[in-house]
């Protein structure tokens, strides 16, 4: 396996000041990076070093971060402004606040330029050390000084987004659910208003107000009925009566007499003639047996106590006269009718009518 041509370890002091803060609960404080140029050759990072071959350049760091928590493994980041520059990187060293090196590293040779050259730019360099345990390593940084790298900028950038969109969306579905709400209570409220308890609604289809507002409670105010104000106190509100049907009794007449009278037409006077008889007497005359003798020269030939009957008559007949005359009647009339019910339905449409109780 080929040697490492580049690596980053713990100095002795390095190693001795993690241990310290092992025992102590301190944390060790990386504060400072210093870069070099190894005095033109690429120096191999040892444990006994105290410092750099050749520092050429010292800053505070910019970053210090946990780069794998499970591998004990934090990254320290300094950034070299453009101004800064006219040397060979080769070598990075970590210090604390003290001055202390803490740990070495070997890095690929890079130039970095200086403006006046014609050319500069911002370069970053990381350093990534494995140490006993991450939580004796005191993780801070001078925010004053903190420059972030684009990538740094972009996963911020990307991180915050996502959040944003996050919180956005949750605000746009909390606020969504919220206007639902309030539209549904109002909506609620309206139609508790319109429909209090004691409403009677008609519809004129086949509905069922227990089925379409199952949060309420609706009776039916019965069939083939017709609506009738009640008292204005409601005493009541509610009562049924009457009838699609009645019966008219005498009682319901006029309280009148009707008086049947007339006569008839006057009948001109007219002679009628008997049909004719054979041969026949009368009777209811004065009988002619023992005739009386009134004296002198005067004789009654009957008898005024005694009836009798007329001297036979050939066949004959009779004229009778009958006068001019009229006759009065009076009496009564055959029956009015059979003293059926009728019927006082009006004509009128069928509605479904519905009341609400609860």
């Amino acid at each position: 396996m080929a040697e490492k041509k580049y690596s980053a370890v713990l100095t002795q002091a390095g190693e001795v000041a993690l241990a310290e803060a092992a025992l102590s609960g301190m944390p060790v404080g990386f504060a400072l990076m210093g870069v070099g140029d190894g005095n033109g050759m690429l120096p191999a990072a040892l444990a006994s070093q105290d410092g750099l071959i050749n520092e050429r350049y010292r800053a505070p760091i910019n970053r210090l971060a946990i780069a794998d928590n499970s591998a004990n493994v934090i990254r320290a980041e300094m950034i070299i402004p453009p101004q800064v520059g006219g040397f060979w990187l080769r070598e990075a060293a970590l210090y604390d606040d003290d001055g202390v090196c803490l740990a070495v590293a070997s890095v690929p040779e890079s130039y970095k330029p200086q403006l006046a050259e014609g050319s500069g730019r911002l370069h970053a360099l990381n350093l990534w050390i494995k140490v006993s345990n991450t939580a004796d390593v005191k993780i801070t940084a001078d925010l004053s000084l903190v420059m972030a790298s684009a990538q740094d900028v972009e996963k911020a950038k990307n991180e915050a987004k996502d959040y944003a969109d996050k919180v956005v969306g949750d605000l746009d579905t909390n606020i969504q659910q919220a206007i639902a709400d309030a539209v549904k209570a109002a909506v609620s409220d309206a139609w508790e208003l319109d429909n209090p308890v004691g409403t009677t609604r008609f519809f004129n289809q086949n509905l069922n107000p227990n089925e379409r507002w199952p949060w309420s409670e609706w009776v039916y105010t019965g069939e083939n009925k017709t609506i009738r104000v009640g008292k204005a106190d409601g005493s009541n509100v509610g009562a049924t009566g009457g009838s699609d049907n009645v019966t008219l009794q005498q009682a319901n007449l006029p309280a009148v007499q009707i008086d049947v009278s007339g006569e008839t037409s006057e009948q001109e006077e007219q002679k009628i003639r008997t049909s004719e008889d054979g041969e026949h007497n009368h009777g209811g005359v004065a009988g002619k047996d023992d005739p009386w003798e009134i004296g002198g020269d005067v004789r009654q030939l009957f008898n005024p106590k005694e009836l009798g009957v007329t001297d036979d008559a050939g066949e004959h007949d009779h004229e009778v006269t009958v006068p001019a005359h009229k006759h009065t009647t009076s009496g009564k009339t055959a029956s009015l009718g059979e003293g059926k019910s009728f019927s006082v339905v009006e004509s009128h449409t069928l509605l479904m009518c519905w009341s609400r109780v609860a």
